[in-house]
């Protein structure tokens, strides 16, 4: 399954990059493209050209970012401007501490991960991940 990965406002992106690789190919994830953000707008932008490519969405960072920058802030002001509701977003936790968000809509999965390689394969548990190999598995084609 192809996904892209998209960093927004983070750190120890080669970390954190080698990290999402680790977890995802537990469910056969390959990155399909990597790219960068510095705002609310660039990773808008960004995530809709990923949403129109691949079924799954990984972003790093932005999480411990201020003000309106921050990643919550952005998915937030998303959901109320959208048909989303707050139902269809799910937040992550490990060590007892809130630490991203996974978002499903229709065919699609949003995965919102801190940049900070530990944590992110901390959160990719083996029941997030096989949620997302569930959701995202290819259609049996009929014979």
């Amino acid at each position: 399954m192809k996904y892209n990965l998209v960093f927004y406002l983070a750190k120890k992106t080669s970390y954190c990059e080698k990290a999402v690789k680790r977890s995802l190919s537990s469910i056969d994830g390959e990155v399909y493209r990597i790219t960068a953000a510095t705002s609310p707008v660039t990773l808008g932008e960004e995530v809709s050209r990923s949403l129109r490519t691949c079924p799954l969405t990984v972003i790093v960072g932005g999480l411990s970012a201020q003000g309106d920058d921050n990643l919550s802030t952005v998915l937030s002001r998303v959901f109320s401007n959208s048909g989303l509701s707050l139902e269809n977003m799910r937040r992550l936790s490990a060590d007892g501490a809130e630490q991203g968000y996974i978002v499903r809509y229709k065919s699609q999965i949003l995965l919102a991960l801190p940049d900070h390689p530990a944590m992110i394969e901390k959160l990719c548990s083996d029941e997030l991940l096989g949620f997302i190999g569930e959701k995202l598995k290819p259609e049996k084609e009929t014979e």
